[in-house]
């Protein structure tokens, strides 16, 4: 693939933020905060997003070619918060956000293999909740359910090269779920700790809905979207003396496959499926 019109990043923005807490006053010792924020940020394309190079992927066994066009992210945040501190050290918060992007990166299937392009207009709102339970002296739980609901409007394109140039020609426009946005996820660690053993265990449990990770770009090639996976990870540590610490980790206990599929009218048809498989990491260590 020819290198075409190198790519440039020549851009000012201001990147204002703001935050408001009120805190909420009560007889008990618990503490409740009310909290509101506000931000402007940017993302900016990769150089390997940004160069017209092609290079050949393993992972999805093609071409992977940049795009010199590519613009800067634009994003605006808002969210509002509410939070409980207890006494015992449990808490609690819930928010609700909204976020909006301009020229969000996306990747892609193109004319040579798979690239990445510019999303105009893309939006993501949703509900976060999250809290930490001490069960007992020696367990602690603590969780984060986020629920979102994303959109983007998806102009498709047809691109050809004519005297070095790129010229586009529009074909539809096509509204979906954001790239790479999941519409759930749940994270959750239970922890168990012993002082007086020197010995602390966690348990950790973590998955996501299924989320877009290449584009059907060109019309007629459908969306490709990662299957949730389970994920089950375990480390215990064992301190020993006032300087040794062992520990052993066992990551992706149930080898959930990653199973990536095209999203067709009669459901789920594999684009790949493989695992990474369980693996285990035993280390010890000396502490000053």
């Amino acid at each position: 693939f020819a290198l075409v019109n190198p790519g440039v990043l020549n851009q000012f923005d201001l990147l204002p933020s703001g935050s408001l807490i009120y805190k909420i006053k009560t007889k008990t010792e618990t503490i409740s905060n009310l909290r509101f924020n506000y931000s402007k940020s940017v993302a900016r394309p990769s150089i390997r997003e940004l160069s017209d190079a092609a290079i050949y992927d393993n992972e999805f066994r093609t071409l992977i070619y940049g795009n010199s066009d590519l613009k800067l992210v634009n994003i605006t945040n808002y969210d509002f918060r509410g939070e409980v501190y207890f006494k015992s050290g449990d808490n609690l918060s819930a928010s609700v956000f909204y976020k909006d992007f301009r020229n969000h990166i996306e990747m892609g299937f193109g004319g040579a293999g798979i690239t990445w392009d510019n999303i105009e207009k893309s939006s993501v709102r949703g509900i976060e909740i999250e809290g930490k339970k001490k069960i007992g002296r020696n367990f602690e739980f603590r969780a984060n359910l986020t629920l979102v609901k994303s959109e983007a409007e998806f102009v498709r394109k047809d691109l050809q090269i004519i005297d070095g140039k790129k010229v586009y020609t529009i074909i539809d426009t096509v509204y979906r779920p954001m790239f790479g946005q999941a519409p759930y996820l749940f994270n959750s660690i239970l922890s168990y700790t012993a002082d007086s053993l020197g010995l602390t265990t966690t348990l950790s449990y973590n998955v996501q809905g299924p989320r877009l990770v290449i584009a059907g770009v060109i019309k007629g090639r459908p969306d490709v979207y990662e299957i949730p996976r389970h994920m089950v990870d375990f480390k215990l540590s064992k301190t020993i003396g006032k300087h040794y610490i062992a520990s052993v980790t066992i990551r992706d206990i149930l080898n959930s496959p990653v199973r990536r599929a095209y999203d067709l009218p009669d459901g789920y048809v594999d684009f790949d499926n493989f695992r990474y498989g369980t693996n285990f990491l035993f280390s010890f260590a000396y502490k000053l």
